[in-house]
């Protein structure tokens, strides 16, 4: 057999294998005809362009001699780079108007890490442009042997392509093809980013964020998967066993991962057991779901808006963004505000008759997102922040609290600006009774919330008993009593001279 026959029975194989073309297509299936037949043309010039797509679930496969038909592929991917390296023997690209050049070539693979492959050496790089809108990107190349690596890709891009051998021109349908079509495909990853329901609401409590990511397909060997979370600073990461890790709502085996925190910054990563579980079989464990519960208690409120973002590391141990930069999931935020209302006397304002000294306890609202927290009622115990669940007023007569939760980006009610608590005063200042009612419903909005966006809380004075009392009042109710004496002691002088009278008279 001829070298020219064996070379295209050879490349025939690279253009189904090694230029990612789908392996699902029907043995009925047609391809399109090649561009030129008979010797290989040393003048002529030729072409790659590269139609990338996440990878397919259909039968359909692509032709290396043409574009293909809008709609056959779906999910195209813009923005990946590719870079095409000549291949060289001897310091010397491979001419293939030779025909013991073509010998062999069906052996040679490309070099890991896009290396070169074994008896060879790189060229100078060609870097295509990035994909477009539809995933398509086109280079010209001059005949002979190349390895195609993807050297770029947006960040959602987990899987990158396994490089390639391009022979130009290829051998296909009994012709050669000298402008070739590629279709190498992608896994694209996913983290979802959530937050569990907060069930304390109070400064101190703990913020739960987990983190999911479905096992994505992986062309390559899983060399490394890891999941990070840098909290904001007004979140103190908790302990690391206080963080479970999960696949599809099990616990993971312990062996499989780590996780570490380095001052705001939370990593799970997978190890060497791990990336063997990963690697069991071929994509063993895509789709099953991996999840990470972030976690950190809140210290302060600021502006009152928190922030929170995780990543995903694939197939980059070294944390490395120039290697392959992580995945970003989406953004969640938590919300608090604090809390300040105004103590003061039945009767005054301003500065006068602020009260320190009333002792008060916090409490959630039954219906905390009512639209009006006027009708707020109290329901369950009393809130803790930083460890308190009693708060007195202070300074200026102000009942100051100062983290409480409020909304956040996933939950019901999802970003509400405010939210419904309920004070209760449990001890008066000295000289004060407690309120008849001793609940006040309060609003806490995002951030600082001040003494003017609530109603005040009064307390009226002890009673005492009367005091005798002097000055123009006193000296009316003495003159008024000296008349009434003075009356008596006449009428009394009155009787007794009638009396005298009536004596005398009888005894004449």
């Amino acid at each position: 057999m001829s070298g020219r026959i064996k070379a295209r029975r050879t490349l025939t194989l690279m253009g189904a294998a090694a230029l990612g073309v789908s392996t699902l297509m029907g043995a009925g299936a047609a391809y399109a005809a090649p561009q030129d037949y008979g010797n290989i043309d040393p003048d002529r010039t030729g072409s790659l362009t590269v139609h990338k797509y996440l990878h397919q679930t259909g039968t359909v496969e692509g032709d290396i001699s043409q574009a293909p038909a809008d709609g056959t592929f779906t999910d195209p991917v813009a923005g990946v780079e590719f870079t095409v390296y000549p291949l060289l023997e001897g310091g010397t690209p491979i001419d293939l108007t030779i025909p013991e050049n073509w010998e062999g070539l069906d052996a040679v693979a490309p070099g890991a890490a896009c290396t070169a492959p074994s008896g060879y050496t790189l060229g100078a790089p060609i870097v295509m442009p990035a994909t477009d809108a539809l995933g398509t990107a086109t280079v010209s190349l001059p005949l002979g042997v190349y390895q195609v690596c993807e050297t770029a890709a947006p960040p959602q891009i987990v899987d990158r392509a396994i490089p390639f051998i391009l022979a130009v021109p290829m051998p296909h349908e009994n012709g050669w093809v000298y402008d070739v079509h590629a279709y190498p495909k992608n896994g694209e990853g996913v983290v979802e980013k959530t937050i569990d329901p907060q069930q304390d609401t109070g400064l101190g409590s703990v913020i739960r964020f987990p983190v999911t990511v479905p096992v994505p397909t992986m062309q390559e060997t899983w060399t490394g998967f890891a999941m990070r979370d840098t909290l904001d600073a007004r979140l103190t990461p908790v302990a690391p066993a206080d963080m479970a890790v999960t696949v599809d709502g099990v616990p993971l085996d312990p062996s499989f991962y780590t996780i570490t925190v380095s001052g705001q910054q939370i990593t799970m990563d997978f190890t060497a057991a791990g990336i063997a579980w990963l690697n069991e079989g071929p994509n063993a464990h895509v789709g099953e779901r991996v999840q990470v519960v972030f976690a950190g208690t809140v210290t302060s409120v600021g502006d009152g808006a928190i922030t929170n973002q995780a990543e995903l590391w694939p197939n980059n141990p070294g944390f490395d963004p120039t290697v392959r930069p992580p995945l970003p999931s989406n953004e969640v935020k938590t919300y608090w505000g604090s809390l300040d209302v105004q103590k003061r006397a039945t009767g005054t304002s301003g500065a006068e008759g602020t009260l320190n000294g009333a002792v008060f306890e916090v409490y959630n609202a039954a219906d905390p997102y009512a639209a009006d927290c006027s009708a707020a009622t109290a329901t369950g115990s009393p809130v803790v922040v930083n460890g308190e669940s009693e708060f007195t007023s202070a300074g200026t007569g102000v009942i100051s609290i100062a983290g409480l939760f409020v909304s956040d980006s996933v939950n019901p009610v999802i970003d509400a600006q405010q939210r419904c608590y309920v004070l209760k005063e449990i001890a008066a200042p000295s000289g004060y009774v407690l309120p008849a009612q001793p609940f006040t419903p309060v609003a806490v909005k995002i951030g600082q919330t001040t003494t003017s966006d609530n109603v005040e809380i009064v307390n009226t004075q002890q009673g005492v008993p009367p005091l005798p009392l002097t000055g123009a009042n006193g000296q009316i109710i003495l003159i008024t009593a000296g008349f009434a004496a003075l009356a008596v002691a006449i009428g009394l002088l009155l009787v007794k001279h009638r009396r005298r009278n009536l004596d005398i008279t009888s005894v004449e």
